[in-house]
């Protein structure tokens, strides 16, 4: 069947489950409840057989987009690679773009200076960003911010029914990747002085 949507992973990102991050997690799971799922193809570096030569973020979407040129895509969504942008517009001119942001705006490339931004602005058809704090930090310095092409879609998980509080246990979790731009090292430093003075808790 025609695919008709296409999803750009970073290229770091990988749909494996052994190696999956959370952009791409992500994907996978909202993807399996779109209604539009066959028409979907997620793209991302575990497509190329041999992905020591695409090697940085240029050549992996350079790579997608001569090869998918002449296809005629009504939508590329791009997660969390503000810099992907001005190549997939340069080859597909006439496709709506959609850019999803996880992280920090200013903090990725192609979206740091306001300059950037703005160009962002004038060429998605819609920004979409995970929290609300993420769109303040794409909009700050904006004078008269327009907001209009913008929306935020938070994560979520399917909830679970019938959830009994009576077991509850004293446990606390850190959920994400165990790096310091994560915090974890401030949530174990926490942790064992909470330990200290609360015993039966445990991290």
């Amino acid at each position: 069947m025609k695919k008709d949507i296409y999803i750009i992973l970073p290229y770091k990102e990988s749909l494996n489950p052994s190696f999956a991050g959370a952009v791409s997690l992500y994907v996978k799971d909202t993807t399996s409840y779109s209604k539009y799922k066959k028409k979907i193809q997620i793209i991302s570096s575990d497509n190329y057989q041999n992905k020591s030569e695409l090697f940085r973020n240029r050549n992996y979407i350079i790579n997608f987009c001569k090869k998918y040129e002449n296809h005629k895509i009504k939508i590329i969504e791009i997660h969390n690679r503000p810099e992907y942008l001005a190549y997939i517009r340069k080859y597909f001119p006439d496709t709506k773009i959609k850019l999803i942001f996880h992280n920090d705006p200013l903090s990725l490339r192609g979206s740091i200076t306001i300059n950037e931004r703005e160009n962002i602005i004038n060429t998605c058809d819609k920004i979409i960003f995970i929290s609300n704090w993420i769109q303040q930090r794409f909009f700050s310095s904006f004078k008269n911010a327009d907001l209009s092409n913008s929306t935020i879609i938070q994560h979520s998980i399917k909830k679970i029914k019938n959830i009994s509080l009576k077991n509850k246990k004293k446990n606390i979790l850190f959920v994400g990747k165990l790096n310091q731009a994560k915090g974890y090292h401030i949530f174990v430093d926490t942790a064992l002085k909470f330990k200290k003075n609360n015993s039966d808790w445990n991290s």
